[in-house]
């Protein structure tokens, strides 16, 4: 019989790059529950100030501090948005170099998902998903994981089906 620890392993296990690369930093700095996921406190470890403002949300040096930057967030999102809106431009700044509207449309278009996924797999781990679904109905998971992690709804409910369909490609049942 297998457990349902080896079951969960295998599901964590990162399937690319990124992935990888986003949990070693998330381990690095010790982060093991959704609770500490702290967004301000890790883009501040990296010299990233984050301001409100009242417009669209994007990143920019620092304009006094050299080395330094800033992630600007709409003040108008809810909160669980703002996370989602951080995450990503954090990983703009971390995966990412040069002004953007000077690449070209294809690479825009990469480096903005690059960042969507990094986002996801800040927010939304895979390693801590599994372990926190046990027991909790399948109707109720993505709204309780959504609670769990601070993050909208269709993001909670995107990566429970992406949790799924791994389940799924490992070979373990799944009842879609």
């Amino acid at each position: 019989m297998i457990r349902i620890e080896s079951i969960l392993k295998k599901i964590s296990e990162p399937q690319t790059w990124l992935e990888d690369r986003v949990y070693l930093l998330l381990q690095h700095h010790g982060i093991r529950t959704p609770e500490q996921i702290d967004l301000h406190q890790l883009c501040s470890t990296y010299r990233i100030e984050i301001q409100m403002i009242n417009g669209r949300s994007r990143t920019h040096a620092h304009p006094i501090y050299p080395n330094r930057s800033i992630i600007a967030i709409d003040e108008r999102l809810e909160a669980a948005e703002q996370r989602v809106k951080i995450a990503h431009e954090w990983g703009h700044l971390l995966l990412h170099e040069g002004i953007q509207p000077q690449n070209t449309e294809w690479m825009i278009e990469w480096q903005e998902a690059q960042a969507n996924h990094f986002a996801e797999h800040v927010l939304m781990p895979f390693y801590m998903v599994g372990p926190l679904l046990i027991g909790v109905p399948r109707y109720d998971a993505h709204h309780y994981l959504a609670q769990l992690f601070h993050v909208p709804l269709p993001l909670a409910k995107q990566r429970y089906d992406r949790f799924l369909a791994r389940m799924h490609d490992k070979g373990f049942p799944v009842y879609m």
